[in-house]
């Protein structure tokens, strides 16, 4: 993806669409499209009592094992 990374001003929708990987993490995480994914994972993580760091994390190390 042209070095672009994903950060948590990203809305949930575009990092589930940009990156197959951050999509099974968000799904793993309970986070999910609602409202057309357009909120960003700051806001979406707090509002499900979640740390957007650790879900950063752990979209990062997933694409890691890709190769991404």
């Amino acid at each position: 993806m042209s070095g672009e990374a994903p950060t948590a001003d990203m809305a949930v929708k575009d990092l589930a669409q940009r990156w197959p990987a951050a999509a099974r993490v968000l799904a793993r995480r309970g986070l999910d499209l609602c409202c057309g994914g357009a909120h960003p994972l700051s806001m979406a993580a707090a509002a499900h009592g979640q740390d957007a760091g650790e879900i950063l994390a752990e979209i990062r190390a997933e694409l890691a094992r890709e190769g991404a």
